[in-house]
């Protein structure tokens, strides 16, 4: 009979699954065979040794840092070797000191230590090799922003809070924040950066923007090139009064931020142009002269708002000398 790979990794001894998982003979970890929910029980074990726990950790980190090559070099030792070429040395006697006597706390210790050491700047190559600038784009979000780790409705855009960590037996001081970045639109919109990092889709974080070296206007120039990159075909459907731009995926929404394409727009309705995103997948508008264009938009926006899985807002927003404002009557 033959059992899934996820069953039998859980299932044999641990250090047989530390052995296949953390690698030997001096070759790297492997941390596309990591598996959080093995990592969890194994790391949660009390009769876990140094030595497994060395690679388990070593197998965590490499998961993390993909553009580099972990590898074990101690007891309560891994090797970081940096895509620029660089190498750096994490001792783990102060994680495995302040876990030993706390099994059950184990794998939250381990995520948050590796959280820190990503967020250095002994790390930071690493980070900046994994996500590809060319993959960001804008997207529309309403309210206030969610922190990355999380989905609590926090917006702090300048959150920057500085702590001392010890990696290679020193004090450095880092950045550390997983706060998505987001720029304001108008109303109650929002926009983040998505992109890739290893071939999966990712939100941008203020450290991530630190990292790439990318003030937020350089930020939002890039993501707005790479969409116009895009080259989305942009259809027209509902003629006036109201309008409607469809251009695939889910970005279009994002066409907000694509000024040519509005310089042509205002020429086909009455007074100025309003425009609604009720999901990231829909976008309407039509002019401030017309009350009967404005009586659909308000509609069509709760419509779609109210029945969207991807939903932004019902805000009207209103376009004055090149940039995007709340609508007032």
């Amino acid at each position: 009979m033959k059992y899934p790979i996820k069953f039998v990794l859980l299932a044999v001894l641990p250090a047989i699954v530390l052995l296949a998982l953390a690698g030997c003979g001096g070759d790297p970890v492997n941390g596309r065979l990591y598996n959080p929910a093995g990592f969890d029980k194994l790391m949660k074990d009390p009769a876990l040794n140094k030595a497994d726990f060395t690679r388990l950790y070593a197998l965590a980190t490499s998961s993390q840092f993909r553009g580099s090559e972990v590898f074990v070099t101690g007891t309560l030792q891994i090797t970081m070797k940096l895509p620029d070429g660089g190498e750096l040395k994490v001792p783990l006697d102060a994680v495995w000191a302040e876990t030993a006597n706390n099994p059950a706390d184990r794998p939250a210790t381990c995520h948050r230590h590796i959280a820190e050491l990503a967020a250095s700047k002994e790390a930071s190559g690493a980070l900046v090799a994994r996500f590809d600038t060319n993959t960001i784009l804008p997207v529309m979000r309403s309210g206030l922003p969610p922190e990355s780790g999380g989905g609590s409705m926090v917006h702090n855009s300048t959150a920057n809070n500085r702590e001392p960590i010890i990696i290679m037996r020193h004090t450095i001081s880092i950045s550390h924040t997983n706060q998505f970045v987001t720029e304001p639109l108008a109303a109650d919109i929002y926009i983040v950066y998505f992109g890739k990092r290893d071939g999966d889709g990712s939100y941008l974080t203020e450290d991530d923007r630190q990292l790439l070296h990318l003030d937020l206007p350089a930020l939002h120039q890039l993501a707005v090139g790479n969409l116009a990159n895009l080259r989305l075909s942009v259809s027209h459907q509902d003629p006036d009064p109201l309008f409607t731009l469809k251009a695939g995926g889910s970005y279009t929404a994002s066409l907000l931020l694509a000024d040519s394409l509005w310089d042509k727009q205002a020429l086909a309705v009455h007074g100025d142009l309003v425009a609604a995103v009720p999901s990231r997948g829909t976008l309407f508008f039509t002019g401030s002269a017309s009350p009967e264009g404005l009586k659909y938009l308000r509609q069509k926006a709760q419509q779609v708002c109210n029945s969207s899985s991807d939903a932004v807002s019902t805000a009207l927003l209103v376009r004055r000398n090149g940039k995007w404002e709340a609508f007032k009557d």
